[in-house]
């Protein structure tokens, strides 16, 4: 049983100009929120008619939960300043000599890229994880039965949000069995090391976006839903 709430969370509690604006995604972005959406909110409609959508929070926890999407966000804006480093040749040229004085050099320095792309990935996966969990009443909150719990609380629309979660793409990264070999991202299902994916640079990236697009979604929609009396 959890623990009674304190206050209603209302809509302007909720730092929504934190989230990620879906007019500032690029085609295939915004081509995926337009599928995802409709899931996310038939999700949402099945778990409040299984009594599982929580209304009210104290005020700490609703500081907390911004706090986390505000972590999120820098990372997201670190992520995006290394990667419009390589919008030219000559930028990424420039960078490499200048962070060459602190011992960077063009390895070094693509690696970094990888490495917060692979921290953004893991985050966003994550925190879509607890950011729905939060949302829920009487049901297991930690993150490693986020499965078990969505298949008891909503098991109509958790058949086809399942295969949007790329849960193996995620604990590749998490688990640190990935590598760069010949310019490609290698990806290992566990400690057998026979790789099951090898990522162009451009295709790591876009399945790194995608997980940050479904947690944007989820949270918009949220708010929307906020305004709507959906959580009362």
């Amino acid at each position: 049983m959890s623990e009674k709430k304190a206050v209603k969370f209302d809509s302007d509690d909720f730092e929504k100009d934190q989230v990620e604006n879906p007019d500032a995604f690029g085609l295939s972005e915004k081509e995926l929120w337009q599928r995802i959406e409709p899931i996310l909110d038939e999700l949402l409609d099945e778990l409040k008619a299984n009594g599982k959508i929580e209304i009210s929070y104290t005020t700490s926890e609703v500081e907390h939960l911004n706090s986390i999407l505000n972590n999120l966000n820098m990372i997201s804006k670190n992520h995006n300043l290394l990667v419009h480093i390589a919008d030219s040749i000559d930028k990424a040229r420039r960078f490499v000599k200048v962070v060459s004085e602190f011992g960077f050099d063009d390895s070094s320095s693509s690696h970094l890229f990888v490495e917060v792309s692979a921290l953004l990935l893991i985050q966003n996966f994550e925190f879509f994880k607890t950011a729905l969990l939060f949302h829920l009443r009487n049901v297991d909150y930690r993150a490693s039965r986020f499965d078990e719990t969505m298949q008891s609380s909503a098991p109509n629309v958790w058949r086809k949000l399942k295969p949007i979660l790329d849960n193996k793409f995620r604990n590749s990264l998490a688990h640190g069995t990935w590598a760069i070999e010949n310019q490609k991202v290698v990806l290992f299902e566990d400690a057998k090391l026979v790789p099951f994916e090898k990522l162009a640079l451009s295709d790591f990236m876009i399945r790194v976006k995608t997980q940050n697009v479904l947690y944007a979604c989820l949270m918009n929609l949220i708010h929307k839903k906020r305004k709507d009396n959906f959580f009362s």
